[in-house]
C-alpha cells in the first residue's frame, strides 16, 4: 500500500517552492514540462509487431546501457536540470522492458532525488514481471502505465491490483495499441478502466501506415468509445480525456504548443546516445558525454506548431488546430517523408476532437 515516503515529501514542497522556474499556468502547473525519457535496455519479455522500438533498432536487439554510461547518466540528468531552468519535470522507464532492471531505476531515483528539486517518476511496463521484481526499488515511482499487450482483462486487473498493492503509485494508467484485436475490445477495456478507476490512453498502430480501411474503423471505433465515455460521464464518473487518444490535449485552447517534442525532450538510448523525439529512435542528436547538453536535444523539425512554415491554411483555420497543432510531426516524417502538410490522421483528429472537448464541458 502507498506510503509517504521521503521522495514524497521532498516533491511535495517541490511544488511549493516559488522560485521563477518555468510552470504551466491554473490546471496545467504540476503538468511536467520537461521530460526525461530513460532507455536504459532494449530487453524485453515480447517482441509486439507494433512496437516503435523494435521497429527501428531491430527485433533482435538486446543492448543493455554499461556500467560506464549508466554512471554518467546519474551526472547527466542533474546537469540538464540545472540548464533547463523548468519547475516540473518528469523521469520515465521505458524499453524493452523497465522492470527487468528496477535496480537501476532506483539509483536513478535516489540520484535525482540528492541532486535536484525532485521529479515525477513513472514506469511504462508490460507488466509480465509484476510479480517477482523488488518493490523497494519502485518506492520512488508515482505513475505506472501497463501496457494490455495481449492478455485478457482478467489478467489485466490481476496485474493492476498488485500494483495498487505492492506499489507507492498515486495513478495508474492502462495504455493499448489499437492493432486489430485491442481495436475489437477497445469498449471493453474502456469499461473495465473507467470503472476501476484507471486513466485511459490509446494509439492508433502507426505500423499500418495510410491503410484506409484500418482508419475507417478506428474512426468508427472512436465514435462509439466517445458515446460510452459520455454515457459514463451522464452516470457520474471521473472520465479523463487528456492524452486519451493519439497523446493529444483536446482541452488545450491557447496558441502555444505545450507538447515538448524537440524542446524539452530528453530521451536517452542504451549505448548513451540522445535524442529529440519519443518515437525516433533513428535521429540521434548526440551522447550524455557532450558539453552543453541542454543544447544537444534541440531540434525545430520535432516541434508540434500549426504556424509552423509547409503547415497548410487549412490546418491555420480549423477548430482544432490548438490540439492537434498540426499533427505529430514524426509521423509524416516517417509515413510522407517531410514534416510539412496536414497530420496524417487529420480526417480522424478533426472528428474527434471536437467530441473530445464536448466530453470535456460535458463535466464541468
Amino acid at each position: 500500500m502507498r506510503k509517504l515516503t521521503e521522495h514524497a515529501k521532498q516533491l511535495k514542497r517541490m511544488y511549493s517552492i516559488e522560485d521563477g522556474r518555468l510552470k504551466g499556468e491554473g490546471n496545467w502547473e504540476k503538468l511536467p514540462f520537461f521530460w526525461f525519457l530513460l532507455f536504459l535496455t532494449y530487453k524485453c519479455t515480447r517482441r509486439c509487431n507494433y512496437c516503435y522500438s523494435f521497429n527501428q533498432v531491430g527485433n533482435d536487439n538486446t543492448m543493455e546501457m554499461d556500467e560506464n554510461t549508466f554512471s554518467r547518466l546519474l551526472e547527466w540528468i542533474p546537469e540538464v536540470w540545472k540548464a533547463n531552468n523548468v519547475k516540473v519535470n518528469s523521469i520515465g522507464f521505458l524499453g524493452g522492458e523497465p522492470l527487468l532492471r528496477t535496480d537501476r531505476i532506483k539509483k536513478v531515483m535516489d540520484s535525482v532525488y540528492k541532486n535536484t528539486d525532485g521529479m515525477q517518476g513513472y514506469v511504462n511496463t508490460n507488466a509480465d514481471l509484476i510479480d517477482s521484481v523488488n518493490w523497494d526499488d519502485l518506492e520512488a515511482i508515482q505513475w505506472m502505465t501497463t501496457n494490455i499487450t495481449d492478455i485478457g482483462i482478467g489478467e489485466l486487473a490481476r496485474r493492476m491490483k498488485i500494483i495498487s498493492e505492492r506499489s507507492n503509485v498515486i495513478g495508474q494508467t492502462i495504455v493499448a495499441v489499437l492493432d486489430d484485436y485491442n481495436l475489437q475490445r477497445v469498449l471493453d477495456i474502456t469499461k473495465f478502466g473507467i470503472v476501476n478507476g484507471y486513466r485511459l490512453r490509446y494509439n492508433s498502430d502507426l505500423y499500418r501506415g495510410s491503410d484506409t480501411e484500418y482508419k475507417e474503423r478506428l474512426l468508427k471505433k472512436y465514435h462509439k468509445l466517445c458515446d460510452l465515455l459520455e454515457n459514463f460521464i451522464i452516470k457520474g464518473y471521473d472520465v479523463n480525456t487528456t492524452f486519451l487518444l493519439d497523446t493529444l490535449i483536446p482541452s488545450w485552447d491557447i496558441e502555444s504548443s505545450p507538447y515538448p517534442c524537440g524542446k524539452r525532450i530528453a530521451k536517452v538510448y542504451p549505448d548513451g546516445t540522445i535524442g529529440p523525439c519519443i518515437r525516433d529512435h533513428s535521429l540521434k542528436v548526440g551522447t550524455i558525454f557532450d558539453a552543453n547538453p541542454l543544447s544537444k536535444i534541440l531540434c525545430d523539425i520535432f516541434h508540434f506548431d500549426h504556424r509552423k512554415q509547409g503547415i497548410p491554411d487549412e490546418c491555420r483555420t480549423c477548430e482544432s488546430k490548438t490540439a492537434c497543432q498540426g499533427g505529430c510531426p514524426h509521423d509524416k516524417l516517417l509515413l510522407t517523408g517531410t514534416r510539412s502538410g496536414k497530420s496524417v490522421t487529420c480526417d480522424i483528429h478533426k472528428e474527434i476532437i471536437p467530441r473530445l472537448r464536448y466530453l470535456d464541458n460535458s463535466k464541468k
